[in-house]
């Protein structure tokens, strides 16, 4: 259908209702105010689906059809993409195509003059599918038609609104959010203060998202090749992980300069490819928590663990560390990185490509090791992910202690209070004939205790301390 053939269909439709008093108005919250809007029902064929719909925003970014889409939105062939997008992104596209069927379309879409819609682009799109399926008798949708003078800014504002009131509810998610809030701000030229009362925030929310919108662009480059942004998305209260990554980074960048700043993005890369980038796990993969406890971890972890153990530290570069300068105090608080290493970021970034290969291999797909090895790349993650929950409770560990002078001691009052704890249960079971299958491993492990305090022991006698 031609741009004409659309316009006219809503006109006609327009004019029918101007004749009828009983004809359906509905109130929208244009930001101009209230604005009642007559309510029509137009053939499904009309309408032409939203190509900047804030919804399918993300997929277009890294889609092979994206620039396409962009250029000529209206074309056949875009629209096909944005039919496929629209119809993949709703989370509950089976639910709500099931309540068109059985009890018809509830609220109308918003479209304008032109027919392009605003909203409802899914429900127009599974009511095409159900009438292609004869599972829906009328070829029509309802939409309530919009003033000749909204311009783009009321548009994106418009549906900025609207998606907060949608029936089968599927909110946008993280990604969404902030690119809709960016386009009001850089298309739409809506103030920070403006978009903040429209949406309902704090502007020093809104000032929050786009430097985490920024974060995202920036940490899907440090992967080659990038990744995809809408790898990012996923519920709205994940933005807390992002808020207290890009406080952290923003100071690491302030101290050390960025390409500190992108080692711990990096760093915390690895636990969102293994799907363990909550809040928690976060707060306690300081920068360096690879090479303070990641890498020790690994070791451990059995002949693969020790392989990529191996992998990533002999990656590392043979540049000598560069000291902080002693002004920063704020280096005592910070237990991961004491000095500019450069080593470690060698290390975090061969880390990282090996978890960005296991990841993306698929359930049945082989990792390539630059030893020549090939493994299973369910091991491979089962290992980075058993490895990378053992390095981070180590990491818990040296953040209960507190600051760094204090550390040692607390961590060996704690170690004294646990090994009395463990004597107390030895003398328990002791007697108990039982108990003789587990003397050897803890003996075992007793003879590791003996050396790390040895270890402990001979690090302290650089200061002059003596065994009393």
């Amino acid at each position: 259908m031609t741009a004409a053939a659309r316009t006219q269909h809503i006109l006609r439709a327009l004019e029918a209702h101007s004749q009828s008093e009983a004809a359906e108005r509905r109130p929208f919250p244009l930001s101009r105010g209230n604005t009642m809007l007559p309510v029509v029902t137009i053939p499904l064929s009309v309408p032409i689906l939203n190509g900047k719909s804030f919804r399918i925003a993300p997929a277009l970014v890294d889609h092979p059809s994206g620039d396409m889409v962009a250029a000529d939105p209206e074309s056949p062939e875009a629209q096909r993409v944005i039919t496929n997008l629209v119809r993949s992104s709703h989370k509950f596209a089976e639910d709500l195509k099931r309540s068109l069927k059985e009890e018809g379309q509830d609220e109308p879409g918003v479209i304008t003059r032109s027919g392009v819609l605003i909203n409802a682009n899914t429900r127009c799109v599974l009511m095409r599918d159900l009438v292609e399926e004869g599972e829906l008798r009328t070829d029509a949708i309802r939409v309530a038609v919009l003033p000749t003078d909204v311009g783009p800014t009321e548009l994106y504002d418009l549906e900025a609104v609207l998606q907060k009131q949608r029936d089968h509810k599927d909110q946008y998610d993280l990604v969404s959010e902030l690119m809709m809030l960016r386009t009001l701000h850089e298309e739409g030229a809506m103030t920070e203060l403006q978009i903040a009362k429209r949406q309902r925030l704090s502007q020093k929310d809104v000032l929050l998202r786009f430097n985490v919108l920024g974060l995202m662009e920036r940490a899907r480059h440090l992967v080659d090749p990038p990744m995809a942004i809408k790898a990012f998305g996923g519920r709205k209260t994940q933005l807390q992980n992002w808020k207290e990554l890009e406080e952290r980074v923003r100071k690491i960048d302030d101290r050390e300069g960025p390409e500190a700043g992108d080692d711990h993005i990096r760093e915390w890369l690895h636990l969102h490819l293994l799907g363990m980038g909550s809040v928690h796990n976060l707060r306690a993969a300081t920068p360096g928590w690879v090479d303070n406890h990641l890498v020790d971890a690994l070791t451990r972890g059995g002949g693969m663990g020790t392989k990529i153990a191996t992998v990533t530290t002999t990656a590392k570069s043979t540049a000598e560390p560069t000291s902080v300068g002693a002004a920063d105090g704020l280096d005592l608080l910070d237990f991961g990185r004491t000095t500019t290493d450069k080593s470690t970021s060698s290390a975090v970034r061969s880390l990282l490509d090996l978890t960005v290969a296991a990841t993306q291999a698929g359930p049945a797909g082989v990792v390539e090791f630059p030893d020549g090895t090939k493994h299973n790349s369910l091991d491979v993650i089962k290992v980075l992910k058993d490895t990378a929950s053992e390095g981070l409770k180590e990491s818990h560990i040296r953040l209960d202690a507190g600051e760094r002078l204090e550390a040692p001691g607390k961590l060996l009052e704690k170690a004294r209070s646990v090994l009395a704890e463990a004597n107390k249960a030895i003398y328990e079971v002791i007697d108990h004939q039982e108990f003789a299958p587990n003397v050897a491993a803890c003996a075992s492990l007793l003879d590791e205790l003996s050396s790390q305090l040895d270890e402990a022991r001979e690090s302290l006698e650089q200061f002059g301390v003596e065994e009393q």
